[in-house]
C-alpha cells in the first residue's frame, strides 16, 4: 500500500510540474502592440500555423509560419528560404494578451526587451 501511494504521489508530481506547450488554435485573431510602443505593430494569427506581422503606416507585411515550444515561439519567414527560423521568448499572459521578446533587431549586447500584444 505504501508503494502504491508513493507511486501515485510521484505521478501526480510529475504531471503537475510539466510545462504546457501552447496550442496554436488559441491564438486566432489580431493582436496589437500595447508596449513598449502602443499601436506600432500588429500580429494577425490567421490560421493554426500562419501569422502576418504589419506595422502602422507601412504597406509591407511579413508572413511567418509559427509554432510553439515551452516558453518560445518559432517564426519561420515564408517569403524566403535563405532566412532561418528564429526563436523568441514568449509568455501568454491571459486569453487576450501575451509578451514576446522584441521582434525588432537590436545589438547583441542589449538587455533583452519584450513587447506586449493585446487582442
Amino acid at each position: 500500500m505504501k508503494n502504491f501511494l508513493l507511486n501515485v504521489g510521484l505521478i501526480f508530481l510529475l504531471f503537475s510540474s510539466c510545462k504546457k506547450v501552447l496550442n496554436n488554435e488559441s491564438f486566432y485573431g489580431i493582436y496589437t502592440e500595447v508596449s513598449p510602443v502602443p499601436g506600432r505593430s500588429q500580429l494577425n494569427f490567421i490560421s493554426n500555423n500562419l501569422v502576418v506581422k504589419s506595422e502602422t503606416g507601412s504597406i509591407y507585411k511579413d508572413t511567418f509560419l509559427y509554432s510553439f515550444t515551452p516558453e518560445k515561439i518559432i517564426l519561420n519567414p515564408t517569403w524566403s528560404y535563405q532566412y532561418p527560423p528564429q526563436q523568441f521568448d514568449f509568455k501568454k499572459i491571459d486569453d487576450t494578451s501575451f509578451q514576446v521578446e522584441s521582434l525588432y533587431p537590436g545589438i547583441p549586447e542589449e538587455i533583452e526587451s519584450f513587447m506586449t500584444y493585446k487582442k
